[in-house]
């Protein structure tokens, strides 16, 4: 039996976030809820409010053997999954969400679809050796880093000197070079 413990994610009833993370924590699971700051706007004020960066998701950190105590969590929906296995989520992206929200709370985008970049390297400032891609949002250039399981971008603008590309422009198949300016969603066939 496995009992190594790898990061998964669950899916949690809206706005249960923090409630299943408190109850998942209470039964000895390490579990991590990345949360980013924003500026709320009702009728007579405007206040900064924490919100999960992830809405409706919370990374657990098991072994094959703490499944049913997550199952038994209040707000538990699902484990995000992938071909009915639970998807694992490597270490290192989980540390690199650690990083980015450390670092820039209040300017992380997250990004639904899937979009073509340039493989690069963060060689100056707070997230120093992070490795992901430059892609073009919006006519302005971001360093991401996708997250396994969830098929979402993590994004943020970095200086451009503390960015050094690493590799070629990705297609959608994984083959060959794309002009910079056709940066975009990748479409499926």
């Amino acid at each position: 039996m496995d009992t190594q413990k790898r990061w998964c994610v669950i899916y949690v009833k809206s706005r249960h976030e923090k409630i299943a993370e408190s109850d998942i924590n209470r039964r000895g699971i390490e579990t991590y809820l990345p949360m980013k700051t924003e500026l709320h706007q009702w009728s007579d004020r405007r206040k900064w409010v924490e919100v999960p960066l992830f809405s409706g998701y919370v990374f657990v950190r098991i072994s094959v053997t703490d499944f049913s105590c997550v199952y038994l969590a209040n707000g538990f929906v699902k484990f995000v999954s992938l071909n009915g296995k639970p998807s694992i989520v490597p270490d290192e992206q989980v540390e690199a969400v650690r990083r980015i929200v450390e670092s820039y709370g209040r300017d992380i985008e997250v990004i639904d679809g899937d979009y073509i970049g340039m493989n690069a390297e963060i060689i100056a400032g707070p997230l120093l050796g992070l490795h992901g891609e430059i892609i073009d949002l919006m006519n302005r250039k971001n360093f991401v880093i996708r997250i396994e399981g969830l098929e979402k971008l993590l994004s943020v603008k970095v200086p451009a000197g503390a960015i050094k590309i690493t590799g070629t422009v990705l297609n959608p198949a994984g083959r060959g070079d794309f002009e910079l300016h056709t940066l975009g969603p990748r479409t499926r066939a």
